[in-house]
């Protein structure tokens, strides 16, 4: 939770301390995916080192930033962009892993006060498919600084496949830490705390149990039903 370069208010810059228990940290918690040899990365060069991470390391999580930074094949681009996606669906899926695709937008629309409309999946750069493929999609908007708003980055619900994982629509706002460059609603105050050591910080996310995630609501027709024709009836095996 310290600024590398020098200290910030009652924070302390980072000690060599500090730096050496974050990179024996990271070194076993974070690997870098970049082409040697001046080459220029390919999806299927791509899948092909997550493959290789994923049963040389264990690593279940994987971040592509940004989208148009790896090659598309040669063809149609709608056609391409389309099946990209979908192989990284597949392997996501086949895989059991997690994968967050980093996409830009096209040119962002201005209101007629002078503010940018908040971008959907729709106005990812390339094809609509960035909308239709994906399963849980979402927006970071920044809001700048005027007379009358505070400067805030916004994190938006444009899509989720299953309703637990998320209210469509609904909306964050975070707050900037120029001690360390992380963002932070304002319930949960600065976060200074160190997110490597043992020690447990102040805060806790809202998690809730599998039991409560995949919990149906049922309407008393429904329950008089299932009483009626499932409950009393033998079942054969």
């Amino acid at each position: 939770g310290k600024n590398f370069w020098k200290q910030k208010g009652n924070v302390g810059r980072m000690t060599k301390d500090d730096l050496d228990k974050y990179h024996e940290w990271a070194n076993d918690k974070i690997y870098l995916t970049d082409c040697d040899g001046g080459q220029l990365p390919t999806w299927d060069w791509l899948l092909d080192k997550f493959k290789e991470q994923m049963y040389s390391f264990g690593i279940n999580i994987f971040v592509i930033d940004a989208f148009n930074k790896v090659l598309l094949p040669k063809g149609n681009k709608l056609e391409q962009i389309n099946i990209v996606l979908t192989k990284l669906t597949h392997f996501a899926q086949a895989n059991n892993v997690l994968i967050y695709l980093v996409a830009h937008p096209t040119k962002m629309k201005k209101s007629d006060e002078g503010i940018y409309d908040v971008p959907t999946l729709y106005d990812v750069s390339g094809s609509a498919d960035f909308r239709n493929q994906t399963h849980c999609g979402y927006t970071i908007y920044r809001t700048f600084a005027t007379d009358t708003t505070d400067d805030c980055t916004s994190f938006y619900n444009m899509k989720t496949k299953f309703s637990f994982q998320g209210e469509i629509g609904a909306k964050v706002d975070f707050k900037y830490c120029d001690i360390n460059g992380r963002y932070y609603t304002e319930e949960s105050g600065l976060p200074i705390h160190s997110l490597i050591d043992d020690k447990e910080p102040e805060f806790k996310l809202p998690l809730g149990t599998t039991a409560e995630a995949f919990k149906q609501q049922q309407d008393e027709e429904f329950d008089q039903w299932h009483k009626e024709n499932i409950e009393n009836d033998e079942i054969p095996f």
